[in-house]
């Protein structure tokens, strides 16, 4: 049975004018990357869920425009599962760093490829807002150049290794989450793979 969205302007008034009329906009791509229950429970729900959480129509839209790539890329429970993610980072960080997360999400799932990798790195980022406050953001920005030359696990231990040898001094978390320090760049070069399986494996599906 397919969902229309018009049968659902009470969400549509809970999320106001421009996250409405930004759902309205993706409406067609999210009817081609969810189920009829994914539709109602995870984009539909999640979106009026976040705008409850009052952190601004910024994380609300994000959501809305990254939720049907993620939905496509990995699936929808994914998108549960980002949800899940951004509720539990909600007295954690700031909305700017959330929003930023929603905002990167699909740049991590093209890379990593697979949804318990995807899991995995929401929990590399939910343990790095406790012990790297600092660094996560500056991370975000540069996530697509960490994860094209690392594996998850290649991050996992060049964060780790960011927040333990910073863990007080915050200054220090933002160069070497930036790539800017030369501890940041040695570590990252030590971790580096070079070609990953992911890139691999979409040369050969192309075949």
């Amino acid at each position: 049975m397919s969902i229309r969205l018009e049968d659902y302007q009470e969400i549509l008034d809970d999320l106001g004018p421009h996250a409405a009329e930004v759902m309205e906009s993706a409406w067609q791509e999210a009817t081609r990357a969810f189920t009829s229950h994914g539709l109602k429970a995870y984009y539909l729900e999640g979106a009026r869920a976040l705008q409850s959480l009052g952190r601004g129509t910024e994380l609300v839209v994000a959501f809305i425009q990254e939720a049907p790539g993620l939905a496509q890329e990995l699936g929808e429970d994914s998108v549960q599962e980002l949800l899940s993610a951004t509720t539990k980072l909600f007295s954690k960080t700031s909305g700017a760093v959330i929003t930023l997360m929603v905002s990167t999400v699909n740049v991590a799932a093209r890379r990593l490829g697979d949804q318990s990798l995807f899991s995995g790195y929401l929990r590399l980022l939910d343990h790095l807002v406790g012990q790297a406050p600092r660094g996560v953001r500056p991370m975000l920005e540069h996530l697509d150049e960490l994860l094209t030359h690392l594996t998850l696990g290649g991050l996992r231990r060049w964060a780790m290794w960011g927040a333990q040898a910073h863990k007080t001094d915050l200054e220090a978390q933002v160069a070497y989450f930036s790539l800017e320090s030369p501890e940041s760049k040695s570590v990252f070069q030590k971790e580096r793979r070079g070609t990953l399986f992911i890139d691999v494996q979409r040369r050969i599906n192309m075949y």
